[in-house]
């Protein structure tokens, strides 16, 4: 018996030992899995980032290219709006001519007078206009108040006077008018005396 028992705990080692060389084998095995899985991770987060910086090279080049055009556009916009504006400098400059000679001031003021409406024609093609003012009520996003007057015949903050005049292009305020608008007077208190007074 006691052969058998010492026979056991050998098999038993040999055992733990077999088991723990499987396990090696089982885990170097896995390691050598685990470390191909790394390389090929790594690889694929280095194409992620070599990806990542084309993109962000790619966008600032859009970037670059989108300013580029916007400068070339607005510079093609004013270029044809100075060529409509062109007509009309000579128009004013043959007019400075002209009143040099002329003597008749009345045709020189009716010159300038078309002249100035052939500018606000080709203004008003590009979006321009006038701001209303004149007998309005006063709209803090399109008026600046620059007076005010007392008048009992007219509402209060109606605009009395056009100061200076205002224009919008398209929807948007560019210069607000300067206006005067109309106040009603205060009514003065009456002071009584009081007896305690006298």
């Amino acid at each position: 018996m006691t052969s058998v028992q010492k026979k056991v705990p050998e098999e038993q080692k040999d055992e733990e030992k077999e088991l723990a060389e499987a396990q090696v084998e089982v885990t170097s095995t896995e390691l050598e899995r685990l470390k191909k899985e790394l390389e090929e991770k790594t690889a694929l987060a280095d194409d992620y980032l070599s990806r990542l910086k084309y993109l962000q090279a790619d966008f600032e080049n859009y970037k670059k290219m989108g300013a580029r055009e916007r400068k070339m556009y607005e510079q093609c916009a004013t270029e044809e709006l100075i060529k409509r504006l062109l007509p009309i400098i000579d128009t004013l400059e043959a007019g400075f001519a002209s009143a040099k000679q002329c003597a008749d001031l009345m045709s020189f003021v009716k010159g300038i007078e078309l002249t100035y409406n052939d500018l606000m024609a080709v203004l008003g093609k590009e979006g321009l206009k006038p701001i209303n003012a004149v007998g309005e009520k006063f709209d803090p996003y399109k008026h600046e108040v620059t007076m005010a007057v007392i008048d009992d015949d007219h509402p209060e903050d109606t605009i009395l006077e056009e100061l200076e005049r205002g224009y919008t292009l398209g929807a948007k305020v560019i210069r607000t008018s300067k206006v005067a608008v109309s106040k009603k007077a205060t009514p003065r208190r009456h002071t009584t005396k009081n007896s305690s007074d006298k």
